[in-house]
C-alpha cells in the first residue's frame, strides 16, 4: 500500500463544527504500467506527489471526491493501481467517470476499501450526487433522459437537504475553443431542471485541467485543476500551462454556504513537453 503519510507540518486550524471538509481531485490520467509517461508526466507520481501535498495542508478531509478520467488507459491495470492509492486515504473515495474511463471497469477493479462509484450519497446536511456525463468513446458529454430522470429523483428524495452535483464534463464554457467543442451539450437542460431545485448549491466538474469558479443563474460552478498536467486558458489551440497539479478543499456549511480553497504542488511536474500538440 502507498505510504501517503505528510511530512510534517505547522499545525492547522481545525474545521468548523458541523462543516463537510471535501477534497476535490480529477484527471488523473493513470496509464497502463507504472512509471509510463503521458505528455512526459508520470502520472502515477503527480497524483501521488499532489495527494500528499492536500493532506498535509490542513485537517483531514470527511470525504474525498474524484471526478473522472481517472486513467488514460481504461485497463484493469491501471484502475488497481489507483485502488491501491486510495486505499491509505483515512476517509471514504467517491469516484464517477470521466470521457477517457470505463464504468464497467471501475466498477469491477477499483472499486471496494472504501473506494466507492454510486450516484448519491448524504453527509451531514448535504446530499451529494455523482453523474455519469460520459458517451462511449467520444469526448463531449452529454447526460441523456436517464441520467436527468436520475438528477431528478435524487433530488426529491432529501428535499431538506442542501445539495452539490459533480460531473466530469464542464456544464459552463471554459473560454477555450479548442476545450469547449467537449463541453456538456444538453447542459441547458441540466439547468432547466436544477431552476427548479434552489437547494442545488454548487456543481463541481473536471476535464478542463484548469480552475475556474463563478456563478452560473444562481449556482456556483466549480472546476479543479487536473493532478497531472495543467490546460493554459483562454486558447483557441490545445496548449499546457507551466503551473504545478491542483487540488481544492470545499467546505460545506450546514446552512448550505460553501467556502473553497485551491491548492497546488510545489513543482510543475517533471518532464513535462511543453511543445505536445494535444493528447
Amino acid at each position: 500500500m502507498t505510504d501517503l503519510s505528510p511530512p510534517a507540518a505547522p499545525a492547522s486550524a481545525p474545521k468548523p463544527p458541523g462543516n463537510l471538509r471535501l477534497l476535490h481531485l480529477t484527471d488523473l490520467h493513470f496509464l497502463a504500467g507504472a512509471g509510463e509517461r503521458m505528455l512526459g508526466v508520470d502520472t502515477d507520481q503527480s497524483f501521488v506527489d499532489t495527494l500528499r501535498a492536500a493532506l498535509a495542508s490542513g485537517p483531514s478531509p470527511d470525504v474525498v471526491l474524484l471526478t473522472g478520467d481517472l486513467v488514460q488507459d481504461p485497463v484493469p491495470s491501471a484502475y488497481r493501481r489507483l485502488r491501491e492509492r486510495l486505499r491509505a486515504l483515512p476517509c471514504p473515495a467517491y469516484c464517477l467517470p470521466g470521457n477517457h474511463d470505463d464504468p464497467e471497469l471501475i466498477e469491477e477493479h477499483l472499486v471496494g476499501d472504501r473506494v466507492l462509484f454510486q450516484s448519491s450519497f448524504v453527509v451531514g446536511g448535504w446530499q451529494i450526487i455523482c453523474l455519469d456525463s460520459t458517451i462511449p468513446r467520444l469526448p463531449f458529454g452529454r447526460l441523456g433522459g436517464k441520467q436527468l430522470r436520475l438528477l431528478e429523483s435524487l433530488l426529491g428524495q432529501y428535499p431538506e437537504r442542501h445539495a452539490l452535483i459533480a460531473l466530469h464534463h464542464h456544464a459552463v464554457p471554459s473560454g477555450s475553443a479548442w476545450m469547449d467543442t467537449m463541453v456538456l451539450e444538453d447542459a441547458d437542460r441540466l439547468f432547466g431542471l436544477l431552476a427548479a431545485h434552489p437547494r442545488v448549491r454548487v456543481v463541481v466538474c473536471g476535464h478542463v485541467h484548469q480552475a475556474i469558479d463563478r456563478m452560473h443563474q444562481g449556482i456556483r460552478m466549480i472546476a479543479t485543476p487536473s493532478t497531472c498536467f495543467q490546460f493554459k486558458p483562454l486558447q483557441v489551440d490545445f496548449a499546457l500551462d507551466a503551473l504545478p497539479p491542483g487540488y481544492r478543499w470545499i467546505e460545506l456549511r450546514p446552512d448550505g454556504g460553501i467556502e473553497t480553497t485551491l491548492g497546488r504542488g510545489r513543482d510543475i511536474p517533471e518532464g513535462l513537453d511543453f511543445s505536445s500538440r494535444g493528447y
